[in-house]
């Protein structure tokens, strides 16, 4: 869901990847000998580094019919059992009911069915708008979502929460807020592991909330969002003078030792007539699970003495630009390095003459400064980024390539250990323009990427053709799918369905 000013009627949707980069010696005998022992113990090394990747095709056998443009995903791993998966897309009650659908997957991913728990309206298509979710203590789910109906021409805001994600109760309403509208809800949620706080889940949801007019990038927190009746507070996190709004996303990340980062699009110019745009990428910190005095005001800029490093000035948007079916406008990520919460990752995007170009940057002094672009990637957006227990960083994105008929979508999964040197995965290269697009987003204003122990886990929405060579990971279909024909099929095994876009989750294990 995105919206151009704080006035004007919102419109059903949401918001919206380059490729990566010996020694000889001649002697005899002994040496030689040694050489070949040490030439196989690396052999061997980097056979035990090899990445095991996992890609599924979410949508369940018994829906094998479906053509829904099941686009804009995110997911969640249960910190207590890494088998314990949630997730959510742009997807309908399959009984077209008043309560729209989670995925849920209680083996690690490899398969997955249809919980129907999120409040919803049976009369504007039984979904929600925007929704992302977020796993606290045990089975307990958190889900941000912009609901349907709207009020009048605003968007709705819920928090919701179920203490069981499988269980079959609807989600309880914790939050339901219109105002004057509030976009993109993503939400995060950790529960304290030790400490006065132990066992409390914190609940964090960035949002852009237009009952702040001027400054609507927001952060609505609970800090014990598990309790009976929780509450909240919403934190207004820019702090400068704006063209009337900041950009949809905003994103927080949280460490364990009390540490949250969020990241946000400080709009300074913006043209309701071609949707070109200027912004500041921003970060605030707060340093005490958000329940300092002064929420998200640890970081301060020091050319102007404000909470919030502007960690680049003037980038160049295009609201309403395309890169093929899907639209552009402002991506930004953010992730936090679990073993050191000084160290930390952005990624944004701009526009570049012609071309919508990703960057990615680090901090290592807890936001204050940030190194130069660690990758530059042409015709790219919707990264998503983790860092995992071995401080390894990842990130997900898709990018537009090839002209024409050929042209198409390249759904890679990068990481590194030091920042200079990247192993590139290739999960999915898919048609551009199979299927028409439904409705915009076409992929999604975002996907989703985080992190269980040294294991990465994603999600991604994608054209579901059946044909090998636009998997080159490998590919699991739970739907019934023929890829000798590249045709997919109906629930009889039999009748042709047209291709759509489908969420596809990913797994890259070491």
């Amino acid at each position: 869901m995105r919206r151009k000013t704080a006035t004007k009627a919102a419109q059903t949707g949401a918001r919206r990847a380059a490729p990566a980069r010996k020694t000889t010696a001649s002697s005899a005998g002994k040496s030689s000998s040694k050489r070949r022992g040490k030439a196989s113990a690396a052999k061997k090394t980097a056979a035990r580094a090899k990445a095991v990747v996992v890609v599924v095709n979410m949508i369940p056998n018994s829906l094998s019919g479906e053509t829904n443009q099941d686009s804009e995903p995110t997911i969640t791993v249960s910190p207590a059992n890494p088998l314990h998966l949630a997730a959510s897309a742009f997807t309908p009650d399959p009984a077209g009911g008043s309560v729209a659908p989670i995925y849920i997957s209680t083996d690690g991913g490899m398969s997955w069915s249809l919980n129907s728990i999120v409040p919803s309206s049976a009369a504007q298509g039984s979904m929600t708008a925007d929704i992302t979710v977020s796993f606290g203590a045990g089975n307990r789910l958190y889900a941000g979502i912009i609901r349907l109906p709207f009020s009048g021409s605003l968007t709705r805001l819920n928090i919701l929460r179920t203490d069981d994600f499988q269980s079959a109760t609807p989600m309880k309403v914790l939050i339901d807020r219109t105002g004057k509208g509030v976009d993109q809800p993503y939400v995060q949620a950790m529960t304290v592991a030790s400490g006065a706080d132990k066992g409390k889940d914190r609940l964090y949801v960035g949002d852009n909330d237009f009952s702040s007019p001027g400054k609507t990038a927001t952060i609505d927190q609970s800090l014990d969002a598990g309790k009976a009746t929780p509450t909240f507070k919403s934190v207004r996190v820019e702090k400068r003078t704006t063209s009337g709004q900041d950009g949809p996303p905003v994103r927080p990340c949280l460490h364990a030792d009390g540490t949250v980062y969020a990241v946000f699009h400080s709009w300074r110019t913006f043209n309701s007539n071609t949707g070109e745009g200027v912004a500041d990428v921003v970060v605030v910190r707060d340093d005490q699970g958000g329940s300092s005095v002064n929420p998200f005001a640890a970081l301060v800029d020091p050319a102007d003495g404000k909470a919030g490093v502007r960690v680049v000035k003037g980038v160049k948007f295009n609201f309403d630009g395309h890169l093929g079916l899907q639209r552009t406008g402002g991506d930004v990520a953010i992730a936090v390095d679990p073993a050191n919460s000084a160290q930390v990752y952005l990624a944004y995007n701009d526009d570049q003459g012609s071309d919508y170009v990703l960057h990615l940057l680090r901090s290592k002094d807890r936001g204050a400064t940030w190194s130069a672009d660690l990758r530059t990637i042409s015709n790219a957006l919707n990264p998503a980024l983790a860092v995992n227990s071995a401080g390894v960083m990842g990130m997900l994105y898709q990018q537009l390539v090839g002209t024409g008929a050929a042209q198409s979508w390249v759904t890679r999964f990068i990481s590194s250990a030091n920042g200079s040197t990247w192993q590139g995965i290739t999960l999915a290269t898919t048609p551009s323009q199979n299927p028409a697009r439904q409705f915009e987003p076409y992929l999604g204003d975002y996907d989703h990427l985080t992190s269980i122990g040294k294991d990465f886990y994603g999600v991604f929405s994608a054209s579901n053709i059946p044909k090998n060579a636009n998997f080159p990971s490998g590919v699991k279909f739970q739907r019934n799918a023929n890829f000798k024909t590249n045709t997919l099929l109906d629930v009889d095994n039999s009748t042709p369905v047209h291709p759509s876009i489908d969420p596809f989750f990913f797994k890259v294990s070491r």
